[in-house]
């Protein structure tokens, strides 16, 4: 897939002619959320045959490869530098050469920094295809036990309490199933948040989805702050609520003396 970035030239008496250099592509791939075999066939050959893997954390990519005995050359592509490798990579790809973005886990532009790239590339018209594979977004409402017809996503909640519970008071009436990403330092802050503002609504925290670690927990917001304990400060923590129903105030009161749930997964 990788391109030498050249096209034999039409040699002649009467002159020469040289064919336009044909730009290479930019793969949007999805990488594992926790465990290194969810990762489809076609991500790993496309991992193997471009030229340059650009990824939100090199370290993290490298030993994905490794694990897949994939030799790769990786550059960094995160929030501190991406102003500075935009032009670099749109250079590398005008010049033939096929390039595979990752994040750090799941599917790229997802709560990282990708779509600044893929729109330069879209503005350079150079190809932009995706190699589908998992998101923490998806997996965690698949196992949450709400619907995933509608969902509002959140990925960075506001910094601040009142912020907060102002942005969770307007979602009081939201029918959607609700999916926050949370920083496991702002996890009790969050609960406690909702334990004022959605009291009664059916919360899932799952954390660390596919690993050794996996966990999942289900309750109202108060049962799960006593449900929690310490959060390792490495975890990947996502918080999905159950959208508002009419006469739900009424039934989930009604179950307060039903436990929270506590799953682990093997991984």
């Amino acid at each position: 897939m990788a391109r030498d970035g050249s096209q034999p030239n039409e040699r002649g008496k009467a002159g020469r002619s040289t064919a336009p250099r044909l730009p290479g592509t930019l793969y949007v791939v999805g990488t594992p959320i926790g465990h290194p075999d969810d990762i489809t066939l076609r991500a790993l050959a496309i991992l193997g045959h471009v030229t340059i893997v650009a990824s939100e954390d090199p370290r993290i990519t490298q030993a994905l490869l490794a694990h897949h005995g994939i030799t790769a050359t990786v550059t960094s592509y995160g929030p501190f530098n991406r102003h500075e490798k935009i032009p670099l990579l749109l250079h590398r790809l005008t010049q033939g050469q096929d390039i595979a973005l990752v994040s750090d886990h799941g599917t790229p532009i997802i709560y990282d920094p990708g779509n600044l790239l893929v729109t330069a590339a879209h503005h350079a018209g150079i190809p932009v295809k995706a190699i589908p594979g998992p998101s923490t977004l998806t997996a965690a409402t698949a196992i949450s036990g709400f619907s995933g017809d509608a969902i509002v996503f959140e990925g960075r909640l506001p910094s601040t309490n009142q912020q907060l519970a102002r942005y969770l008071s307007h979602l009081r009436k939201e029918k959607k199933t609700l999916v926050f990403y949370v920083a496991p330092r702002a996890l009790r802050g969050l609960l406690k948040t909702l334990a004022r503002t959605l009291p009664t609504r059916q919360t899932v925290i799952v954390m660390d989805l596919t690993t050794d670690k996996e966990t999942l927990r289900r309750g109202r917001p108060d049962e799960l702050l006593d449900q929690i304990g310490r959060v390792a400060m490495d975890s990947a923590v996502t918080v999905v609520i159950e959208g508002y129903r009419a006469g739900s105030h009424r039934k989930t009161m009604s179950e307060k003396t039903l436990p929270a749930t506590h799953l682990h997964g093997d991984g």
